[in-house]
C-alpha cells in the first residue's frame, strides 16, 4: 500500500475537528453553563452525562460492526461520515440554546435528549472516521505520524475554541462576569456548529481519493445484524492486549475528563483568573501540542509505545497533584500574585502534553493490535476496535463531567457565584477532589499500560506471519 499524500493525510486529520469541538464544548462549558447559568443541579447534570455515555456503550459497537460490514461503491467508511456530520453540527448549536423557563426537570430532559442525539450522530461519524485511520497505512511509524496529525489538529481546534470564546464571547459586561451570561453561549454554539460542518466536509472531500485503496468488506463476512456487535466484541476482547488497552484508556479517560472539566471551575474560582487570562492558556496548550507533534515520532523510534503511555499517565498525575497540592498546602503565594499565573501556564502545558501523548500513542497502538487480531482470527475489525477506542475517548467528557457534576453538589458550589465569593472550605474540597480523582485514575491507567506488551519487533514478526499466510 503506497504512502498517503499530504493532502489526504491533512484532510483526514481535519476530520477530527467536529469531535474536538464537541469535546471543547463539554469539557470547558457545558457543565459550567448548565450548573452556574441555567441553575441545574450538579448531580442532575452529571446524571445526564452518565446516561448519554451509557447509550454510547451500546451505539459505538453497533456502528463499529455496521461500518465493518457495509458494502457500497463509496466504501465502508465515507457514507457514514456523510450521514453523521450534518445532524452533529445542528445539535452542537442546540446544546447551548435550551428553551426558556423549563425548570429543573425540563432543563435536565433537554440536556439529556440533546446529549444522546449528539453522541449518536457523532458516533455514526466518528467511529468509521477513526477506523479509516488504521487503514490508511500498514507501516509501524507512519501509523504514528497519521495519528499524530489527527490528534494534533484536534488539540489545536480544542484549544482554539475556548480561547476564541474567552476572548470574544465571554468578556465581562458591567459588573457581571461574561461566563455567567446566557446569550454568550448561544454565539459560541453558532460558531461550534459552523466549524464542525465545514471541517467534516473538507475531510470527506479530501479523502475521497483513498476510497479505492481502503479494505472492503469481504464476501465471506456476514451482512450486518444487531446480534453481530456482541459477537464482534467477544472476539475483540479475547485479545488480552486490547482488553488491557481498553481498561487503561478508560482509567486515563476519566482522569483527563475530571482534569479538563474542572479546569473552568478551577480557573474561575480556585485560581481566580480573568477571562483574558483563561484565553491566554491557549499559549501553553499550543506549545505543548506542537512539542508533542515534533517529539513523539522521534521518541517512538527509540521507546516502545506502552512505555510512552505509562510515562504520560505518571506525568499527568504528578502535574495535577503537585500544582493543586502546593496551593492547598500553602506553598504558593495568594491569588493575584503574578507568579500564580505562570504556575498555571506551566501546569496547563504539562497536562496537555501528557494527554496528547496518550491520544496519539494509544491510537497508533490500537492499529498495531489490529494486525495481531487478524493473525489470530483472520478478521480485520477496525470498526469494532475503534468503537471501543471511541467509547474510551468519550469517557473523557462523559464520566469526567458526571463526576465533576457530583463533586459540585457535594462541596456546595452554588450557581451564579462571582470569582472571589466562594468560601475557602469549598475551594479546598474542590482541589482535593480533583487531586484524588485525577491522580488516582492516572496511576491506575499506568498499571494497565505497564502490562501491555507490543514492541516494534513483535509487530514485525506478526507482519511476517501475515505475509507468509497470504503467500500460501
Amino acid at each position: 500500500m503506497r504512502k498517503i499524500s499530504s493532502l489526504e493525510k491533512w484532510s483526514y486529520a481535519v476530520g477530527n475537528v467536529p469531535f474536538a469541538i464537541k469535546d471543547a464544548a463539554f469539557v470547558n462549558f457545558v457543565v459550567f453553563y448548565y450548573t452556574q447559568v441555567q441553575g441545574l443541579s450538579g448531580s442532575l447534570t452529571g446524571l445526564a452525562m452518565f446516561i448519554a455515555l451509557t447509550w454510547d456503550a451500546v451505539s459505538d459497537p453497533v456502528v463499529g460492526s455496521w461500518s465493518d460490514t457495509l458494502r457500497t461503491r463509496w466504501g465502508r467508511r465515507h457514507p457514514l461520515l456523510v450521514v453523521g456530520a450534518p445532524p452533529s453540527a445542528v445539535l452542537l448549536f442546540a446544546l447551548f440554546y435550551p428553551p426558556q423557563e423549563l425548570g429543573q426537570a425540563g432543563i435536565f430532559i433537554w440536556l439529556l435528549g440533546i446529549s444522546i442525539l449528539l453522541r449518536t450522530f457523532l458516533t455514526i461519524y466518528f467511529v468509521p472516521y477513526q477506523a479509516m485511520g488504521a487503514e490508511l497505512s500498514t507501516d509501524y511509524d507512519e501509523r504514528t505520524v497519521i495519528a499524530k496529525s489527527r490528534v494534533s489538529i484536534a488539540w489545536l481546534a480544542g484549544m482554539a475554541m475556548p480561547a476564541i470564546g474567552f476572548t470574544f464571547f465571554f468578556q465581562t459586561q458591567g459588573d457581571v462576569d461574561g461566563r455567567l451570561i446566557q446569550e454568550n453561549y448561544v454565539n459560541y454554539g453558532v460558531l461550534s456548529a459552523v466549524l464542525a460542518a465545514v471541517s467534516a466536509t473538507l475531510c470527506v472531500w479530501g479523502t475521497r481519493t483513498v476510497i479505492p485503496r481502503l479494505p472492503q468488506a469481504s464476501d465471506e463476512q456476514p451482512a450486518f445484524s444487531f446480534r453481530q456487535p456482541l459477537a464482534d466484541l467477544r472476539v475483540a476482547f479475547s485479545n488480552r492486549r486490547f482488553l488491557l488497552l481498553t481498561g487503561a484508556g478508560l482509567m486515563f479517560g476519566i482522569a483527563a475528563g475530571v482534569y479538563t472539566t474542572k479546569s473552568l471551575y478551577l480557573g474561575t474560582y480556585f485560581w481566580e483568573l480573568s477571562s483574558g487570562q483563561l484565553a491566554g492558556l491557549v499559549i501553553p496548550t499550543f506549545l505543548a501540542t506542537v512539542l508533542a507533534f515534533v517529539v513523539l515520532g522521534r521518541v517512538g523510534q527509540r521507546v516502545d509505545k506502552p512505555r510512552m503511555l505509562v510515562t504520560a499517565c505518571v506525568m499527568l498525575a504528578v502535574n495535577v497533584c503537585g500544582l493543586l497540592g502546593a496551593r492547598l498546602l500553602g506553598l504558593l503565594p495568594p491569588n493575584g500574585d503574578p507568579s500564580i499565573y505562570l504556575w498555571v501556564l506551566a501546569g496547563t502545558g504539562i497536562g496537555v502534553f501528557a494527554i496528547v501523548t496518550l491520544h496519539v500513542v494509544s491510537a497508533s497502538l490500537i492499529a498495531d493490535l489490529l494486525d495481531e487480531q487478524e493473525l489470530a482470527t483472520g478478521l480485520r475489525q477496525e470498526g469494532v476496535f475503534f468503537a471501543a477506542g471511541a467509547f474510551v475517548m468519550k469517557a473523557t467528557t462523559g464520566l469526567g463531567a458526571m463526576l465533576a457534576g457530583i463533586v459540585i453538589d457535594v462541596i456546595g458550589l452554588s450557581p451564579g457565584l462571582q470569582p472571589g465569593d466562594v468560601e475557602p472550605e469549598v475551594l479546598s474540597q474542590l482541589g482535593w477532589f480533583t487531586i484524588a480523582l485525577t491522580g488516582g485514575m492516572s496511576l491506575a491507567a499506568a498499571e494497565f499500560y505497564r502490562r501491555v506488551r507490543m514492541t516494534r519487533a513483535d509487530l514485525a514478526e506478526i507482519k511476517q506471519q501475515l505475509a507468509q499466510r497470504a503467500a500460501t
